[in-house]
């Protein structure tokens, strides 16, 4: 899929309502972002790794305890994933690693279950719905050598949650850096942190990478939560939300529980192009 982002939907610039009726992105983005600065101080104590994440938000457990069963979804998955779009292909603007090097599998988006991709990893699915809250859940998949640029969510008031299921056997080489902080994924062992603070990945192996990510709002006080409220009523009644999920809807196969597979052969040379000047990043990473 050519990089350029096509008119409609997804288009750089614009968040649209409905077909027709969009608004400016920046302007919206920026908003959002201030807003996260200001009640940042109002968030949990972000990031957390490993055992403190799981002190903090116990509820996690969930994925814990059925992470056999999860790996067996990705296994299956995973035995697709030609099939399983980038970033980019299911919307537009995101171009974060140029190519196929960042894959996503959407679960759930801002309330919304993908159906279609549901089927494919039904205890995956079972899993994350007895975590109350979660609005957006999907498999994350980053190739050998790949770089996702350093960048900042805009939902103000969103936790994220990284599940690793797949690390490289040396997983201080594939790391995530978040505002300073620097962390390496171990599987089984999660990481929390605010999306909004500046984040990037480099995966320095030839092996690949995949977590399971999910969001879900924080307990924002009044009137914050107001506002976080609403927001999240209006993006997933969108146009804009509508169209990645019939974007991300690729149709695997429903998971044959007796026939899954073992998924060994996911491509791992693919290379981003992204270039990240050798000072450009803070001694601290994330």
């Amino acid at each position: 899929m050519a990089n350029e982002s096509p008119r409609g939907v997804g288009q750089k610039g614009r968040f649209y309502l409905t077909k027709n009726i969009w608004l400016p992105q920046e302007p919206l983005e920026n908003f959002n972002l201030r807003l996260s600065d200001m009640i940042v101080r109002r968030m949990p104590k972000l990031p957390l790794s490993g055992e403190d994440a799981m002190r903090a938000f116990p509820i996690l457990g969930e994925l814990k305890k059925s992470h056999d069963k999860i790996k067996a979804d990705l296994s299956y998955l995973l035995s697709h994933h030609e099939e399983i779009p980038a970033l980019h292909e299911v919307h537009p603007r995101d171009l974060y690693v140029p190519g196929r090097a960042w894959r996503t599998f959407l679960l759930k988006l801002w309330g919304h279950d993908v159906k279609e991709n549901a089927a494919a990893v039904p205890d995956t699915l079972e899993a994350i719905n007895r975590i109350p809250g979660v609005h957006t859940a999907l498999f994350s998949i980053l190739h050998g050598f790949a770089e996702i640029e350093p960048h900042r969510g805009s939902a103000a008031g969103v936790v994220r949650f990284h599940y690793p299921l797949i690390v490289p056997t040396e997983p201080e080489k594939c790391w995530i850096e978040i505002g300073g902080h620097h962390f390496f994924w171990k599987e089984g062992e999660p990481l929390v942190f605010d999306d909004t603070r500046e984040h990037w990945v480099k995966n320095q192996t030839d092996q690949t990478r995949v977590v399971l990510i999910i969001d879900f709002n924080a307990n924002m006080p009044f009137p914050v939560n107001l506002y976080t409220g609403l927001r999240y009523n209006l993006v997933r009644r969108s146009a804009e939300v509508k169209k990645v999920i019939e974007r991300a809807s690729i149709g695997v196969p429903p998971r044959n529980q007796a026939a899954a597979q073992t998924g060994g052969g996911l491509i791992s040379g693919a290379r981003s192009t992204t270039a990240v000047p050798a000072g450009a990043r803070s001694d601290e990473r994330h």
